[in-house]
């Protein structure tokens, strides 16, 4: 079997809408004859539901018009398309897995008065992007027809078969069973071809009609899934492994000895239709393999706690929820569970129902020894997709032949290592570009991809995509009066003006306490005299503090110490812990932000007992400080008025499998530098919308109007942690009932401008600066074009700078948009969002009350596992 065939056998499981006619804009298609009509089609029996059209005539048509006419001038290379479309077919198969999969495969975004998403502001640059075009022969086009079998045939395989005896005579196809592609039509008259096979087991004659149904759309699910088929066919020919979803080249793995790490170099690539034509999406991938097993893992466990009460449950402590890989046949596994008593002796049935032992199984199917018979099995649950393949019940795994995959705390936490990975992964932009190319030049040189790729009439482009993109002007930082700060294009940081600085809104800190161990006593008050030093050049006053030295540091010391502390009621506390490995940062987080809710301030003895640098961690330090106590450390330029920005994270709490939790912080005022901030856990989307998301917007929208005497009148919600999977899921609930929730609250859909946008950090897209040797695009750079997705309203901005490597961009995908502002007034605000988080005085990755959102969510989840006290809402007090 082919690797496409094999592929292909997923080809038609899912719903996807299919022409009678072609995609040409007259009724003729293109070369599709308009006197012969679709393919008769059963109304009940077996193939019914088999990847057939079953659209009846005078149905409405379904909402796709909008997207097909979007794609009307889309083209693969020299191909175009037109706006024909039809209703769609439910597949062969569509009822396994996701049943309430889209009619149409891309969800539409895009606001139909929408006229253009490209903006004008800013300077253009040349830029070059990790996509190679998909060039196609002029009137390419993907057919679909349906295979028909008298006598029926229930067996896929064997209708398979049946059909590739006439490989020879037919063109380049791909046949999953019951629908055939192809890029080639097979009758000029499109009439059905009639064919016989002899079938081998009981030498019956077969009769295979194959019938036209139509061509497949772009907005089709098949038309992607045909290219990215041909893609991992070519791949699979460059003898790369499949690990999950990408691939990798273990003949060029690189090893790490001391360290015991193993990195294979591969690529993350995706195939998509974008503005004009359809682009291979091309990223540097490496896989991080361990080189030590998880029985290695189990016994350096024991040599901790010399096998004692708590042996097990710390094993399932460091293993439960570790991706495992094994090395025999490269599959990865997520590890559920432990069986204690099990063991590689123990029998299980196997296929012709014999008993057989793992050890004999091991050593005469992959021809792996087991050197320990007494070690547990660690168990792994099948995913819904593996159910679906046929695999029932749990999967045992040998410790001793699975490999740890990903890198501990521990492994982080080692600078040296994480340097010498960094310079094999951190690759910069020249770096980069080099390793694409190669790619690319492996792609176009291997010939039985060229061959492949030929019989389909395709070709890769050799070069990376380029286009114009544009750079936003560096934004004025202001502080109080006069004071006043810029930044170099290709750095955005202002950190070194805060030696002279009147922060924007500062606040006094006359009464304050520091509780440190006797041990730190030291460097604790010599950091005291830094920050009171430093905190006149911020525009701040700053008494002393009062200290309060405690014997030893354990963590029920600090919680003793601060129930006197806050007895005293302080404005802030400080406190010094050990180091940040401890549970000392949580214990003291959650005695300051549950129990007793004051402002707190973690710094650790490790950072305070290095000299060098001490200024200026103590005025970032001050900075924070000035934070939690409700102060604005800098602003931009802000031109909109009654307008609240909503920022929303969520983060897996980590003490309770399912919960998560979700962070709304809004902003106060029309600076954008004051917030409330609210956090709440939930363990189902509904309980997320209905018990969190929507009171806390409720709850923002009560305090805006308590501070500003009235409501705003526009609104502006960033939304992160949301995958492409959840767009429709964040249509048809999340946005319909935060609009209810404003309706309300007295802000009804004709009275609020309203605009959402989906933040997404993770993703594979990249950007060359042009015009000499390749490098980082500047601080403000916008994409809206090329690259960007016909069916959607979204840019990408590179915001923050970066020093080493390749700078990620962030892309922006606005999903409803009744505010009337432009693309340029919406980019531009998103950019001077990016400079307004306080932890950092630069610009970030994502607009600033996200990333608070982020914190906020991080803090909750990590450390309080409880929603925070409301008393401090209002002041930054995560941060």
């Amino acid at each position: 079997r082919t690797s496409e065939e094999a592929a292909a056998i997923v080809a038609a499981r899912r719903p996807g809408e299919v022409t009678g006619m072609g995609r040409g804009i007259s009724p003729v298609g293109r070369g599709v004859s308009p006197a012969k009509e679709g393919p008769s089609v059963p109304s009940s029996g077996r193939a019914y539901n088999r990847g057939s059209v079953t659209g009846k005539p005078g149905t409405e048509q379904s909402s796709l018009s909008g997207l097909s006419s979007s794609l009307s001038s889309v083209k693969i290379g020299s191909s175009c398309s037109s706006d024909q479309q039809g209703e769609g077919s439910v597949g062969r198969g569509a009822v396994r897995g996701r049943k309430d999969r889209a009619t149409e495969f891309y969800v539409r975004t895009r606001p139909d008065s929408l006229q253009s998403k490209r903006g004008t502001l800013g300077e253009e640059m040349a830029c070059a992007t990790n996509y190679f075009a998909l060039v196609a022969k002029p009137n390419w086009r993907l057919l679909q027809y349906r295979v028909d079998m008298i006598p029926e045939i229930d067996h896929t395989k064997v209708r398979k078969a049946l059909l590739y005896h006439h490989k020879s005579s037919l063109p380049k196809f791909m046949f999953d069973g019951t629908v055939l592609f192809t890029t080639t039509r097979l009758t000029t008259d499109d009439t059905p071809i009639v064919l016989t096979s002899t079938r081998d087991s009981d030498k019956a004659t077969v009769t295979i009609t194959i019938k036209l149904v139509g061509e497949v759309q772009p907005t089709d699910y098949h038309y992607m899934q045909f290219f990215n088929i041909v893609l991992r066919s070519a791949m699979e020919k460059m003898q790369l492994e499949l690990i999950r979803r990408n691939y990798y080249d273990p003949k060029a793995s690189i090893t790490l000895g001391q360290y015991k790490l193993e990195l294979w170099p591969g690529y993350v690539t995706s195939i998509r239709q974008h503005e004009a034509q359809i682009l291979l999406c091309c990223e540097i991938s490496h896989k991080i393999l361990r080189t030590d097993t998880v029985l290695d893992q189990i016994e350096e466990v024991h040599k901790r706690t010399g096998g004692a009460g708590s042996f097990h449950s710390t094993v399932e402590k460091v293993l439960l929820g570790a991706i495992v890989i094994t090395r025999y046949n490269n599959k990865t596994y997520r590890i559920d569970e432990i069986e204690w008593d099990k063991h590689p002796t123990d029998e299980f049935e196997g296929k012709n129902g014999e008993k057989i032992s793992y050890l004999k199984y091991y050593t005469e199917r992959y021809n792996r020894s087991i050197r320990d018979p007494k070690q547990p099995l660690i168990v792994s649950m099948p995913k819904v997709r593996d159910e679906r393949g046929g695999v029932s019940g749990p999967i045992y795994l040998i410790p001793e032949l699975c490999n740890m995959t990903g890198l501990s705390e521990e492994q982080r936490a080692n600078f040296q290592l994480m340097k010498a990975l960094g310079d094999y992964t951190r690759q910069d932009p020249k770096k980069r570009m080099e390793t694409l190319k190669k790619f690319s030049e492996r792609i176009n040189t291997n010939q039985e991809i060229q061959a492949e790729l030929t019989a389909w009439n395709l070709q890769f482009s050799r070069d990376l995509e380029q286009f114009r993109a544009r750079i936003l002007p560096p934004e004025v930082i202001l502080g109080a009066g006069s004071s006043k700060a810029t930044y170099q294009l290709d750095n955005a940081d202002w950190g070194t003006c805060f030696r002279k600085w009147n922060s924007f809104s500062a606040q006094a800190c006359t009464k304050w306490a520091v509780v440190h161990s006797s041990r730190d006593e030291a460097s604790t008050k010599e950091f005291i005299t830094s920050l009171i030093k430093v905190s006149p050049s911020l525009g701040m006053t700053m008494a002393k503090p009062k200290m309060f030295p405690l014997p030893d540091n354990r963590p029920a010391s600090y919680i003793q110490a601060l129930d006197r502390v806050i007895e005293c009621n302080p404005s802030i506390v400080m406190v010094v812990v050990p180091n940040n490995k401890g549970d000392h940062y949580a214990a003291v987080k959650k005695k300051c932000c549950l129990e007793k809710p004051v402002p707190s301030q973690v710094v650790t003895a490790t950072v305070l007992s290095k000299p060098k640098g001490l200024m200026s961690v103590a005025t970032k330090v001050a900075v924070q400080m000035n934070c939690k106590l409700g102060g604005e450390p800098w602003a931009v330029k802000i031109p909109l008025t009654d307008t609240m920005v909503i920022g929303y994270d969520t983060y897996h709490d980590t003490s309770q499998k399912g919960r998560s939790v979700g962070a709304v912080v809004a902003s106060m005022n029309s600076t954008f530098t004051k917030y409330l901030s609210v956090a709440n856990l939930h363990t189902n989307p509904a309980q997320e919308l209905n018990d969190n998301m929507c009171p806390a917007i409720t709850k923002a929208l009560r305090k805006y109007n308590e501070i500003n005497g009235n409501l705003p009148s526009r609104i502006i919600m960033y939304r992160d942690g949301v995958g492409d999977g959840q767009i429709n899921y964040v249509i048809d609930h999340e946005i319909a009932s935060i609009q209810s929730c404003l309706a309300s609250a007295g802000l009804p859909a004709d009275q609020v401008k309203f605009t959402y946008v989906i933040v997404s950090k993770k993703i594979n897209t990249r950007f060359f600066k042009m015009g000499g040797a390749p490098s980082n695009p500047p601080s403000g750079t916008i994409v809206d074009d090329v690259v960007t997705l016909p069916e959607r309203y979204d840019f990408f901005l590179v915001s923050q700078s970066v020093r080493q490597g390749t700078v990620n961009p962030t892309s922006y995908n606005v999903i409803k948009d009744t505010s009337g502002l432009k693309p340029d007034h919406l980019q531009k605000l998103t950019y001077k969002l990016t400079h307004l988080y306080y932890n950092w005085p630069g610009t970030v990755r994502v607009p600033a009350p996200c990333q608070y959102a982020h914190k906020l969510a991080f803090l909750v989840g990590e450390s309080l596992h409880r929603q925070p006290s409301e008393q401090l809402e209002e002041v930054l007090y995560y941060l």
